[in-house]
């Protein structure tokens, strides 16, 4: 019987995706994934180093997965206001990703400056600043407050400690946005 055709660090990285949706983070493991895949665990270490590697590269397709859910929710004219929106509503459309990626160590010794600083957070901002007119360290502000709270809703709603509909959540991330940028309004004016 001929070998079974090589496995790819896409079918990897696909069953890597569905094993955490399914099970959570904590559940991918090489026997784990091959068992996924269907395979022994051996053509795994041929594309991957070792399991540290293969997770790396795991986090990586999760904010991908992210980046495409986010990517067609967030819209220019208030990118902050339904950036927190998408945020609250992939917690709620993909639980296990989104506690993976938000709710485990891999985002340990962040501090709030460097979240203000990184990349995908700059454009937000940016756009914060230049639809209130706040200046930059107003915006950011805005931003951490918004981001903080919409990030209490969002783990509120996957503890599934409180029953929130989406639209009870918007109404929600609408008033705490008018409250932050009242507050910023006043503390720059």
């Amino acid at each position: 019987m001929p070998p079974k055709p090589e496995i790819t660090r896409e079918q990897v990285m696909e069953a890597g995706v569905a094993l955490v949706r399914e099970q959570g983070i904590e559940s991918v493991n090489a026997r784990s994934l091959a068992k996924k895949l269907g395979r022994s665990t051996q053509p795994l270490f041929r594309l991957y180093e070792n399991m540290e590697a293969l997770k790396a590269a795991l986090r990586l397709a999760m904010d991908r997965v992210y980046d495409e859910f986010m990517k067609v929710r967030i819209q220019p004219e208030n990118r902050l206001l339904t950036q927190g929106m998408a945020y609250v509503e992939f917690a709620r459309a993909e639980k296990q990703i989104f506690r993976a990626l938000f709710l485990t160590r891999n985002m340990a010794g962040s501090s709030l400056g460097e979240i203000a600083r990184a990349k995908w957070n700059r454009e937000t901002i940016e756009n914060a600043g230049q639809i209130t007119g706040l200046p930059e360290k107003g915006a950011e502000q805005l931003f951490l407050n918004f981001w903080l709270y919409s990030h209490g809703i969002a783990s509120q709603i996957l503890s599934n400690e409180i029953d929130l509909p989406q639209k009870k959540a918007e109404e929600l991330l609408k008033n705490a946005f008018e409250a932050f940028l009242a507050q910023e309004r006043k503390e720059w004016s």
